[in-house]
C-alpha cells in the first residue's frame, strides 16, 4: 500500500489547480520512498525542497484564481499558505540535525496538511471558483 493514494475525488474541478495537487501529492508520495532505499538523507531532503518549492508555485496559482473569482475569504487562506513554509523550515532543520524519528515526523506533517488543506480547505472555494465559470 502506497503511503497516499489518489482519487479522482480529490479534484476541484479547475484544471491547473487539480494537475498542482497531484503534482504535490506526487511528490510528497516520492519523498516517502525516498525514505525506503536511502540511507544517508540527501535525496529526502532535496524532494522536500521540491515540494517547499511546488508549494510557493501551486499557492500563488491558487491565489491568483481567488482574486480573480473574488474569493471572500482570500486573506484567511493566504495566512494558511504562509503558515505552511514555517513549520516545513523546522522539520528541515531538525532532519539536518538528525532528529530522532524526523523523517516519519515529516511524512506524518505532510500527509496530515495535503489532506486538511487540500481535501479541506481547497474545497470551500470550490464552489466560488465553480460560480465564477472557472473549470
Amino acid at each position: 500500500m502506497q503511503f497516499l493514494e489518489w482519487e479522482d475525488s480529490y479534484n476541484i474541478g479547475v484544471k491547473e489547480i487539480d494537475i498542482q495537487h497531484r503534482g504535490l501529492f506526487d511528490i510528497i508520495s516520492k519523498l516517502s520512498a525516498t525514505r525506503r532505499f536511502e540511507t544517508e538523507g540527501r535525496y529526502f531532503l532535496a524532494t522536500l525542497d521540491k515540494i517547499v518549492e511546488y508549494a510557493k508555485i501551486h499557492f500563488a496559482t491558487e491565489e491568483r484564481y481567488m482574486r480573480e473569482a473574488q474569493y471572500p475569504k482570500l486573506a484567511e487562506h493566504q495566512q494558511e499558505h504562509r503558515s505552511f513554509f514555517p513549520e516545513v523550515e523546522k522539520l528541515m532543520k531538525d532532519l539536518e540535525n538528525k532528529q530522532p524519528n524526523i523523517h516519519q515526523k515529516i511524512l506524518d506533517f505532510l500527509k496530515d496538511w495535503y489532506m486538511s488543506h487540500i481535501l479541506g480547505s481547497d474545497r470551500d472555494y470550490q464552489k466560488t471558483l465553480k460560480d465564477k465559470g472557472f473549470t
